[in-house]
């Protein structure tokens, strides 16, 4: 079945086709996805020496491309739950409630390991560490990862969610070919980003600006609206998937020879959009993948508290050894990494019950909405049951 644009009846401009509101695949697929992050950072860390340490650098080298991953689902699951009602103050807070308290006892984790085993990673002073605490670190190169050296990807969610209100009305108010067309923009702006990065270096950073990471998100986002809307109905699983790994390879591919223009990552956003928007509307129209089974549901909703602590579990982990990278043989490195998953999933499981679910409903009980009146029943929260930051 190939992707098809289908023209709206008419009458139905206003009034999209009913979707069904929960997409567990894409809860399941957070936990995908941090997997591929975690593997990045066991390569990253040199857990795998010799050849075993070679192999796992072609399967993982493009393992940070799930951080890409979770921007389109971001805005994807943001989109596909939006409620023109709820205010941008309140969709605001909900933000907060989603992915503060945790965030704090991140960066609180990351000194604590700074402080004992991992050095390498100390903040240099209390500016960027103030920084990285307000999600702002993001917009100095140089402070990237102070903090939480994983917590960057935060910076970028934060510009995101304070950008959504605005861009959500936009888009909503567009046509479809509007917003294929908004897609197709953003797509050249990430095989542009390197370049544009290139012209105002030690300013911009087309990795870790969140400025340069915003076309991710709303091509989420815009992919989101076209499916709910039944303007497009995207590809099978069968045939996205395979281009899905095909973008994850693709991802190393090469600049255009003599620029920093990178067509590689705007296919792999593109392909990884598609697989996105393809378990949605599996979800909402076709039933459910096996990404919806009650594990892959419960591995999905710790994924953020395990993406926040796993950095600093492989680096503590191997900090054992002299230089910090075991480059043991697999025999070695396999039981090695396994424990740092163990513990790395243990940390994560009890931040996720005693801090992440506590904290948001405590704070959402401040919500600006509630307190107005306006919205009743938590109106805008994120559809998919533990949601994506």
């Amino acid at each position: 079945m190939s992707t098809t644009l289908a023209r709206p009846a008419a009458g139905t401009a206003s009034a999209p086709r009913p979707a069904l509101r929960n997409l567990p695949s894409l809860t399941g697929l957070r936990w995908a996805t941090a997997m591929l992050i975690f593997g990045h950072h066991l390569m990253a860390v040199n857990y795998f020496g010799g050849n075993a340490g070679v192999a796992w650098g072609v399967l993982f080298e493009a393992g940070k491309t799930g951080v890409t991953l979770f921007f389109i689902l971001s805005g994807f699951v943001l989109a596909w739950g939006y409620k023109p009602q709820q205010s941008a103050g309140s969709f605001w807070w909900h933000r907060v409630a989603r992915i503060y308290p945790l965030h704090v006892v991140g960066v609180g984790l990351a000194l604590v390991a700074a402080a004992t085993l991992i050095p390498e990673i100390r903040t240099d002073g209390a500016a960027p560490l103030a920084a990285n605490l307000l999600l702002v670190n993001g917009w100095v190169p140089d402070w990237w990862q102070a903090g939480n050296p994983a917590s960057w990807s935060l910076v970028c969610e934060a510009f995101f969610y304070l950008a959504f209100p605005f861009l959500i009305r936009s888009l909503v108010r567009l046509s479809t070919r509007g917003q294929v067309i908004v897609v197709a923009v953003a797509l050249a702006l990430v095989a542009l980003a390197p370049q544009i990065a290139a012209f105002a270096p030690g300013v911009l950073s087309s990795a870790s600006t969140p400025l340069l990471r915003l076309p991710e998100f709303v091509i989420g986002m815009s992919l989101a609206l076209l499916v709910k809307s039944g303007a497009w109905m995207p590809l099978r699983l069968r045939f996205a998937v395979p281009l899905a790994v095909a973008g994850y390879a693709l991802s190393e591919a090469p600049t255009l020879p003599g620029t920093d223009v990178h067509p590689g990552l705007a296919a792999t956003v593109g392909f990884f959009a598609l697989l996105v928007a393809s378990l949605a509307a599996a979800d909402a129209h076709r039933g459910s993948t096996f990404l919806a089974r009650p594990l892959w549901q419960e591995l999905g909703r710790v994924s953020f508290a395990f993406y926040l602590v796993h950095l600093l579990v492989i680096a503590s982990v191997s900090s054992a050894w002299p230089d910090g990278h075991p480059e043991l043989p697999w025999r070695q490195a396999v039981p090695l990494a396994i424990a740092a998953f163990g513990i790395a999933l243990a940390i994560a499981w009890v931040l996720h019950r005693a801090v992440e679910v506590p904290a948001q409903r405590w704070l959402l009980r401040f919500d600006p909405a509630r307190r107005a009146g306006a919205v009743a029943g938590g109106a805008g929260r994120p559809s998919v049951r533990g949601s994506v930051r």
